[in-house]
């Protein structure tokens, strides 16, 4: 298998769900064994932010990159779920601000992009991480488990204790058909408990009913329509894929995950770096 990038650049602009912040990104081809490098257009000298474990940087209900306390990059998991399911390699992100747009709350947008811009095989193999041995985190109730599979399997398991959001389990085999039509236009949630108490921690500036799932307590959704009956965990799922990117490499192995996220997550990936 090849290493990919696009074929040619491609702009477009959203408001970051989280910061609230408008951004520019333009999606540029990079050389092989380059990666998925953010570059902030707007800082002093562009600083480059590889989207790699080493770079994380815990942040409440998301994923964060920073390579010092001025050049971070927030919520970039949909778009790099996009760039796993497109296998996509490498990539140059110019960004203007420091969370990546939100879109419609999926990654479908994302992936429409690196459709348009066109996929350019590249004389390179793809890093493949190969899961040779059980690799498991866990915290309190949440858990992650890595073991060898030929392909690459995701299966999640979404249980919030709650009467009206029941428990839930959805497995698929990772491939760009499968993630255009199962995952990619699956978008973002949040309990209508949670969404005040998160706006007033600083969280939330730029989500609403169109960009975010509003789930009720009686588990209707507010002022929007599902696109899956089970589009909740099909969006755990892709926020999973999103932080396995992180690794650098296409991974080979079936992922068992219960009720994890972001966090857990990338608790994950630094281990199965670490058991190579």
């Amino acid at each position: 298998m090849k290493q990919k990038t696009i074929q040619k650049e491609v702009t477009f602009t959203g408001v970051g769900l989280h910061l609230g912040q408008e951004s520019h990104l333009t999606l540029k081809p990079a050389q092989a064994n380059t990666g998925v490098v953010f570059v902030r257009v707007d800082l002093p000298n562009q600083p480059r932010i590889p989207a790699y474990i080493d770079y994380v940087h815990h942040q409440m209900r998301r994923t964060a990159l920073a390579i010092d306390p001025q050049a971070q990059i927030h919520t970039p998991e949909h778009l790099l779920a996009a760039c796993y399911g497109r296998g996509l390699d490498n990539l140059i992100i110019e960004i203007d601000s420091p969370e990546i747009p939100g879109m419609d709350g999926s990654s479908k947008p994302f992936y429409d992009h690196i459709c348009e811009a066109g996929l350019e095989e590249q004389d390179a193999e793809s890093k493949i991480y190969r899961v040779s041995i059980e690799v498991e985190v866990s915290e309190e109730k949440s858990s992650l488990k890595a073991r060898p599979q030929e392909n690459f399997t995701l299966n999640y398991t979404m249980d919030h204790d709650l009467a009206f959001l029941p428990r839930q389990q959805f497995t698929l085999e990772i491939n760009e058909e499968n993630f255009a039509r199962e995952l990619a236009p699956a978008r973002t949630f949040v309990l209508k408990r949670e969404a005040e108490a998160l706006q007033k921690m600083g969280l939330g500036k730029g989500a609403n009913t169109q960009n975010t799932l509003v789930i009720d307590d009686d588990g209707s959704v507010m002022e929007n329509e599902l696109r899956f009956e089970n589009e909740f965990i099909r969006h755990k799922t892709l926020d999973l894929l999103g932080d396995l990117f992180l690794l650098g490499e296409k991974i080979q192995g079936y992922i068992e995950a219960e009720r994890s996220g972001h966090a857990l997550n990338a608790e994950l990936v630094r281990k199965l770096k670490a058991s190579r």
